[in-house]
């Protein structure tokens, strides 16, 4: 006779080796999750620190002094000299780059961890910290006497003092400050002489001989090199001043040529060929500029260059009459378009639907008017003008640009009535004729242009006020209005928002300005390098213009530039023109107040924020808070994607951070604290809404959290911020703010539980067992210790874990804090019973029940009820898990926690299937995934979905049961939990193992070993070895069945899992009955049997006695396996059990075809193939076979 077929695995919930999935008493899912939650946060014991006062200042002092006379040189390579003149020699690269990184920042403490990173990188040896300190010493010998003095030791890092007149650098910006000062006076002589002195200090190109400094001393290298094109630009202003335009020219022609986007030298170098008489060298100069200008940024000149060149076409000859023109507004209007964009790429949908919009005809007839608004450098000019040379041939009459300067440097935005007098000069009005005041001009202006067809085009409006007078009342004209404001107040425009490029039109506007044939859009250089551009043409046009002027670059050596967080917007520019310069004029246009919220917003540490962190980071509440983000959403300074929740472009958050350092760091750090502040608050409210856990503190009201009226409202604050949330927690930790680093991942703990976030719960403990450690905080550590090693028994670090959880325990001894124990002990319990140590894992249980009851904490004997309920199930001990998780159940119900009931509930209905009671472990299944999908719980729905697969492997509904185990096993592996993978590819193998899929069996059954073996994870090691013992056995093999089985019940008997126990025992009965050795055969199976019968086991009676009535067949005994064939058939059907009722069925009709009563006989074969059938089981095939064969088998007596 062939060995009875297994019942399949256990399921990721339990896994139990019986008929049902969750075999031998694994407890996978509780160990993936979703045991109620524990350790109670209780962090609020600590005052919240008061964010009013920042961080102390200042550096220790010493009375020594250091000996002065040493010359250092940064403006070039980097040199030292002593008061002799005498070169010191620095011969070591890191004690040279060390000089130079406190050169830069003289009197300033540069931190160890800079100056291990300029010196080593983002890697460092682990001997960096030793050898940085060597490197000082060797410095300070260099250095001389009193080098102490001279490079100080100051927390966190070290100081070097420079005297006055020592650092190059610093004589060169003071030499500047003078000229500066000159220069405002008009002392013209004085400018001249202290640029050229300042000049004179240059040796090349700063720190050119350090290499390796080249990242971290960028923006120092950037800020020096453009003080010196400053520098150069006073000195030709003051020659030409003092009437010395003939010496300039040729180094200007040089400086022109090295750098052809600096306006200035170009306008300099105009001047200067001007009054030299070489006017048209001169036109020819500005016609260069121009052209670059253009074809490169998209932009024309400037207003200082275009101003110089009206001067040098006007001539001497034209003075009169510029007298004359005196009064009229320096403001030019086109009459014509500014040249066409070479090589426009991108904005395909848009312009396309800008030019439908600029032909459809209003249905009333009025002028048509379409407002283009957009952040800087989004590209609105760009697009403007090109939409407008392709709409010129529908506008005979002319096409009119008109600038009107919101934004330009140095430059103040033209008065209407300013405007409306250049335009009426661009129709032919002459001076003497244009009224004097606004009213009269608007209405000349509109009376020029009746029954004509023009096209004007109004570039960087500052508002509808500025634009409402210039409109015409033509119906023919076409109005473009480009501005950085939304124009609301314009009521009869067509608004049309400009964002950024999307990628793939960034990365081709990038190759056509980079002019390079070895570049491709896809190439993921290129791709990269748009992405650092925040995809923002300006950035993308000023990268590419530098990569075009830099042959031996490659696309790739742009990206570490813009990979600086600090240096990124220092690298996106090119010559005076530059993203942060188009910024600044934004910036400039705000109110008082609006600069404000906009400097805070720079502290947010999150991507995104609502109006409430707006308000904490202000200072200010929400109403307002929420007025200014609309303000500035107006101004394209913050966008708002989704209802209520804003952003800001990364480079202009890089710039609101870079104007944020002009406030004072305690105003900063103080902004920052009622951040957090606010967020800790709402965390706290959110765990009361969503009843998780008891909080036992409060923490200060100064600033309160958000109103969350309901669970639903609190799971989706939650899950909005919690990105937010995390960069707020290492944001406070590396800050000062040592108390929301420890108590926001306390706060935030069974949200990241429940929602499958572990990974990140770990890294945030970490952070928060770190910081409270820095800080002497014992309930922070202790607190820390317990989430942590929590965690990381879900995600398999049991070791740490379990380390990490016994020095919780002992910190909460020593705090004398009895709910802090409990909840630690809940958390080893469970580990204990990871490892396979039941007994232990009981006493902690019992214990933390005991302490929660002592401390009247109805949360933690939750827990602890709870486990004790999985506990029970495992070791077979029925009723005492069932009663345990009835009393978990109530509790959870009477707390409203949903979570904790879902647990409860999920891990009833394995007691339930154990027991037999089908109908009962269905309703609490239904009850757990109704409470689990109503609250989008995952890790409940993985649970309860395992627990399902398990009910419908017992029930034959093998098919559905394997999708839904795979479905709970992708969920998670998608939260990361792979003990739950292991379960699931285990309970998997179970079902194809009573299907007769054997070598797919194999394979997931040979995985999951692999997975418990590597997470060490002691009960599924157990099963797996069961089950593959079970497996040869069902493929012929019974003598290696008998060798996988034997082992697994000495670890079963080791740990006292009786459930394990009964089936290991069941099995080796079947593997020696295979084998023939009959008397062991059957004490394997009464000892079996006896075990289930004490259990109240009625499924795995049932699969006892079916393997005992085969046995007592073949030892001759009919009548008493009759008998247990009965009884095995009675309690598959109690039970609920279809697979051993077609066993037992089986085994009733041979018995009974032996007796001579065919027809009987037959009936009950019959009745076992209909059900083998519909449970698509091996056993159908051969209940086919022989009731074919029957007629001769009964001749033979069968």
């Amino acid at each position: 006779m062939r060995p009875v077929l297994p019942r399949a695995a256990g399921s990721a919930a339990t896994g139990r080796l019986d008929r049902c999935p969750p075999l031998f008493g694994t407890d996978p899912v509780r160990l993936g999750r979703h045991e109620p939650a524990v350790g109670r946060s209780r962090a609020g014991n600590i005052p919240i620190m008061d964010h009013q006062q920042g961080p102390r200042q200042g550096r220790p002092t010493t009375p020594d002094e250091p000996v002065a006379g040493l010359r250092f040189g940064l403006l070039g390579p980097l040199t030292v000299h002593d008061g002799t003149g005498t070169a010191l020699p620095v011969s070591s690269p890191k004690v040279r780059a060390l000089l130079a990184m406190l050169l830069l920042e003289p009197g300033r403490v540069v931190s160890r961890d800079r100056l291990t990173g300029a010196l080593w990188g983002e890697h460092p040896p682990a001997t960096a910290p030793t050898s940085l300190n060597n490197h000082v010493v060797q410095l300070r010998r260099l250095l001389g006497p009193g080098s102490p003095a001279r490079l100080r030791t100051a927390a966190p890092g070290y100081l070097l003092q420079v005297g006055p007149g020592e650092l190059d650098s610093a004589a060169f910006t003071e030499l500047l400050d003078v000229a500066r000062a000159a220069r405002r006076a008009g002392d013209w002589q004085t400018v001249s002489s202290r640029c050229a002195e300042a000049l004179r200090l240059w040796r090349g190109t700063p720190l050119t001989d350090l290499p390796s400094l080249a990242e971290e001393a960028l923006p120092h290298v950037q800020q020096l090199q453009e003080l010196r094109l400053q520098a150069l630009e006073w000195q030709f202003d003051a020659e030409l001043e003092l009437g010395r335009p003939h010496g300039v020219i040729p180094e200007l022609n040089r400086l022109t040529a090295e750098h052809p986007l600096r306006e200035a030298f170009h306008r300099q170098l105009m001047i200067a060929l001007h009054r030299t008489d070489q006017r048209a060298e001169a036109l020819a100069s500005y016609q260069r500029l121009r052209r670059t200008l253009v074809e490169e940024l998209g932009i024309e000149p400037g207003p200082r260059v275009r101003a110089a060149h009206q001067e040098i076409l006007r001539a001497e000859q034209q003075a009169a009459e510029a007298q004359e023109d005196a009064e009229l507004p320096a403001v030019a209007a086109g009459a014509g378009l500014p040249r066409d964009v070479a090589g426009f790429t991108g904005r395909y949908e848009e312009l396309e639907r800008l030019l439908a919009a600029c032909r459809t005809d209003r249905p009333d007839g009025s002028v048509r008017i379409l407002a283009l608004d957009g952040m800087p450098g989004v590209g609105k000019s760009a697009l403007a003008v090109h939409a407008a040379h392709r709409l010129a041939a529908d506008f005979p009459d002319g096409q009119i640009f008109l600038p009107l300067h919101a934004h330009t440097p140095c430059t103040p935005a033209v008065e209407p009535a300013d405007a409306l007098a250049a335009l009426l000069l661009t129709v032919g009005v002459a001076p003497q004729q244009i009224p004097p005041d606004l009213d009269a001009r608007a209405n000349l202006w509109r009376s020029r242009l009746a029954g004509r067809r023009v096209l004007l085009l109004l570039d960087d409006a500052s508002g509808s006020e500025q634009v409402r007078p210039l409109l015409p009342g033509s119906p023919g004209c076409l109005v473009l209005v480009t501005s950085r404001r939304r124009l609301p107040a314009l009521g009869d425009a067509v608004p049309m928002t400009l964002g950024v490029l999307p990628p793939d039109e960034a990365a081709e506007l990038f190759t056509a300005t980079a002019q390079r044939p070895d570049l491709a859009p896809d190439q993921p250089a290129v791709v990269e390098v748009v992405r650092l551009c925040g995809y923002l043409p300006l950035a993308i046009h000023l990268t590419a213009a530098r990569l075009r002027h830099r042959r031996a670059w490659s696309v790739a050596d742009l990206v570490p530039d813009l990979e600086a967080a600090a240096g990124r917007l220092a690298a996106l520019r090119a010559e005076d023109v530059s993203v942060a310069a188009a910024f600044d004029l934004s910036y400039r246009d705000l109110t008082p107040a609006q600069r404000r919220l906009f400097r805070r917003l720079g502290l947010n540490p999150g991507d995104h924020f609502d109006a409430r962190a707006a308000a904490a980071l202000d200072g200010t509440d929400v109403a307002t808070a929420r007025r200014l983000l609309e303000e500035l959403e107006d101004h394209h300074l913050v966008d708002e994607p989704v209802r209520g929740r804003y952003r800001m472009h990364d480079l202009i958050r890089e710039h609101s951070r870079a104007l944020g350092t002009m406030d004072d760091p305690s105003v900063r750090h103080a902004a920052v604290g009622r951040l957090l502040d606010s967020y800790l608050a709402t965390v706290i409210e959110a765990g009361r809404r969503l009843a998780v856990r008891r909080h036992r503190w409060v923490p200060a009201q100064r600033i309160p959290g958000a109103e969350l009226p309901t669970e639903e409202a609190a799971t989706a604050w939650l899950r909005a911020e919690r990105g937010n949330l995390r960069a707020a927690i290492e944001y406070a930790a590396a800050h000062g703010h040592p108390d929301h680093a420890i108590r926001l991942p306390a706060a935030l703990h069974d949200f990241l539980r429940t929602q499958g976030h572990w990974n990140q719960a770990r890294a945030l403990h970490r952070i928060a067992l770190e910081t409270a450690r820095t800080n002497g905080d014992r309930f922070g550590q202790a607190e820390a210790l317990t989430h942590l090693g929590t965690f990381q028994r879900l995600t398999g670090e049991h070791e740490a874990g379990a380390e990490h959880l016994r020095l919780a325990l002992e910190l909460f001894r020593q705090l004398d804090d009895p709910s802090g124990q409990a909840a630690a002990r809940v958390q080893l319990g469970a580990m204990e019973r990871t490892f396979g140590c039941n007994t232990r894992a009981r006493d902690h249980f019992a214990e933390a029940l005991s302490l929660a009851r002592g401390a009247a904490d109805a949360p933690g004997e939750a827990e602890a009820l709870s486990q004790l309920g999985i506990l029970g199930r495992i070791t077979g001990e029925y009723p005492e898990a069932t009663t345990h998780t009835t009393r978990a159940l109530l509790l959870f119900r009477e707390l409203g926690n949903r979570t904790g009931q879902t647990a409860a509930l999920s891990e009833l209905s394995l007691i339930q299937q154990l027991t037999g009671d089908v109908p009962a472990a269905e309703e609490s299944l239904h009850q757990a995934l109704e409470l689990c999908r109503a609250r989008d719980d995952r890790p409940g729905e993985a649970y309860a979905l395992a627990s399902l697969g398990s009910l419908q492997h017992l029930t034959g509904r093998y098919q559905a049961a394997e999708a839904t185990h795979r479905q709970a096993m992708s969920l998670y592996r998608g939260l990361g939990n792979r003990i739950g993978e292991a379960n699931g590819l285990m309970a998997l193998g179970a079902v194809r193992l009573v299907i007769g899929q054997y070598q797919s069996a194999e394979q997931d059954l040979l995985q999951a070993s692999a997975m418990y073996h590597e997470l060490d994870e002691a009960r599924g090691r157990m099963n797996t070895m069961a089950y593959l013992g079970v497996l040869r056995l069902a493929t012929g093999r019974p003598a290696a069945a008998v060798e996988n089985l034997r082992a697994a019940l000495a670890l079963y008997r080791g740990q006292g899992d009786r459930l394990g126990e009964s089936r290991v025992l069941a099995y080796l009965g079947d593997a020696l009955l295979a084998l023939g050795q009959y008397p062991g055969a059957e004490e394997h199976l009464r000892a079996a049997l006896a075990l289930c019968r004490e259990r109240g086991d009625r499924g795995g009676e049932a699969e006892v006695r079916n393997i005992l009535g085969r046995l007592l067949n073949a030892t001759g005994r009919p009548d008493a396996a009759h008998q247990e064939f009965t009884a095995a058939l009675d309690g598959a059907r109690a039970a609920g059990s279809p697979l051993e009722q077609v066993r037992a069925l089986t085994g009733l009709g041979r018995n009974v075809l032996r007796t001579g009563r065919h027809a009987e006989g037959t009936g009950q074969l019959q009745d076992a193939l209909e059900l083998a059938r519909h449970l698509g089981v091996p056993e159908a095939a051969e209940l086919g076979e022989l009731l074919a064969g029957l007629p001769s088998r009964a001749a033979a007596g069968y």
